[in-house]
């Protein structure tokens, strides 16, 4: 899960611990992050969707613990990216439902994996057994994954003339993406098995207004589709994890070498927009 958090000093204030992504909300060339008013105005209209059409927020568990070691200091705040996801997905899975349930679980360990230091503190994981892989690359454990993050886990078999995964660090990969959106949200389209092994279908999704390697973004919706298998214990703690996407269409895009009109032909956002949907009438 790939994330979408924003990148700022581990001695900012607590407001501003909140996310790793700092492209701008609209395209103007700074790649500046949110700033406080900013912000604000994100949690304004956050809740007046949710009070408007009664939609709720994603559920991440475990970040209330006063003894978690935070990346950056404290937990973050993901109210722009939850703004984005109820404005931007294209399903709204109903209450107790798998596909809620699994979309839930992903968004705690994006979390986890983004924000705790310790690999050990990770909760929706089973930390013993947990591994990882991506498109058929290496499969990571659970203190390798956490020591390289997300981004290298996920990008690990792109070719390296793309992304250079083995040669990019924590630090580094992250810095590389999140100049490029204000939020990137995920979603589950479909299950297709329960536990042990849950099957799922999924969609990342974000306006391209900021910047990645030196290419500026024109606000163009980037949408990536993808499939995924997750084996989890009775606990319903992830412990062995296969994703599959199309790494090089969505790193040609950010590199400005494709067009997104040209990505995702066998895919599409099925069910439209609700919210769209629902502020049309």
């Amino acid at each position: 899960y790939l994330h979408t958090m924003m990148l700022l000093s581990t001695h900012a204030g607590p407001w501003q611990q909140r996310c790793h992504f700092q492209g701008p909300l609209k395209v103007n060339g700074s790649g500046k992050a949110l700033n406080k008013e900013e912000l604000e105005a994100v949690k304004v209209e956050l809740e007046k969707i949710k009070e408007q059409f009664q939609y709720k927020e994603p559920a991440r568990a475990f970040m209330d613990d006063p003894e978690t070691k935070w990346r950056f200091g404290g937990p973050p705040d993901y109210s722009l990216t939850n703004l984005q996801y109820l404005k931007g997905r294209s399903k709204i899975h109903p209450e107790g439902s798998l596909e809620l349930i699994v979309e839930n679980l992903v968004k705690t360990w994006e979390m986890e994996r983004s924000h705790k230091l310790d690999s050990n503190e990770h909760k929706s994981v089973d930390v013993e057994n947990f591994k990882i892989s991506a498109n058929g690359g290496k499969v990571f454990d659970n203190k390798e994954a956490n020591e390289v993050g997300n981004y290298n886990v996920l990008l690990d078999a792109c070719p390296a003339n793309l992304y250079d995964s083995k040669n990019t660090t924590w630090e580094q990969s992250h810095e590389a993406f999140h100049h490029a959106f204000a939020a990137f949200p995920w979603e589950v389209l479909d299950v297709y098995s329960g536990p042990p092994k849950v099957a799922f279908t999924w969609r990342h999704w974000g306006y391209f207004t900021g910047t990645y390697a030196e290419n500026q973004g024109k606000g163009e919706l980037v949408e990536m589709f993808g499939f995924g298998t997750a084996i989890v214990n009775d606990k319903l703690q992830l412990q062995t994890v296969e994703i599959y996407y199309n790494a090089e269409d969505f790193m040609n895009v950010l590199r400005g070498d494709m067009k997104v009109e040209e990505t995702n032909a066998n895919w599409k956002s099925t069910g439209g927009c609700p919210f769209a949907a629902a502020t049309s009438k």
